[in-house]
């Protein structure tokens, strides 16, 4: 792992563009309460976040964002190799990790949120959706 987070620049390119849009639409959204907000070079929302202004409904932050879209695109990539051996918690400190070794200056609050997420998008995608729930609304309708 310690190898992987000293390329995650180099290996950036690696990820498709589509992610990216999404990937820039949720560092709006861990970002989104931050009081202070520190505008910094806008490549990455400049690049990808032409989405998350068509979306404009999660109350993204402005400010801090294109060093909160190159974490969450690192994290994604790191989350990419470590999800079948961490948790939850385990993949916070490491995203934290992450924040302090590229100096993103991103809180224990932004990690949690962020490692929500890959988790329970993972989850959304690996597990099949469950067909009990209709079976019940159609008992309860008949």
């Amino acid at each position: 792992m310690c190898e992987m987070v000293e390329e995650l620049p180099n290996m950036e390119h690696s990820v498709k563009d589509d992610v990216k849009y999404s990937l820039v639409y949720i560092a709006g959204y861990v970002i989104r309460k931050d009081k202070e907000v520190v505008e910094d070079s806008c490549s990455y929302f400049e690049k990808f976040g032409a989405f998350t202004l068509s979306l404009s409904r999660g109350g993204s932050s402005s400010g801090r964002r294109d060093s909160a879209c190159q974490w969450t695109i690192f994290c994604y990539m790191m989350f990419q190799s470590v999800w079948e051996k961490v948790c939850r918690n385990s993949l916070s400190e490491i995203v934290m990790e992450i924040s302090q070794y590229y100096g993103f200056k991103m809180e224990k609050h932004h990690c949690f949120a962020l490692s929500n997420i890959l988790f329970n998008n993972l989850c959304n995608i690996t597990n099949l959706p469950s067909d009990k729930e209709p079976k019940q609304k159609v008992l309860k309708l008949s």
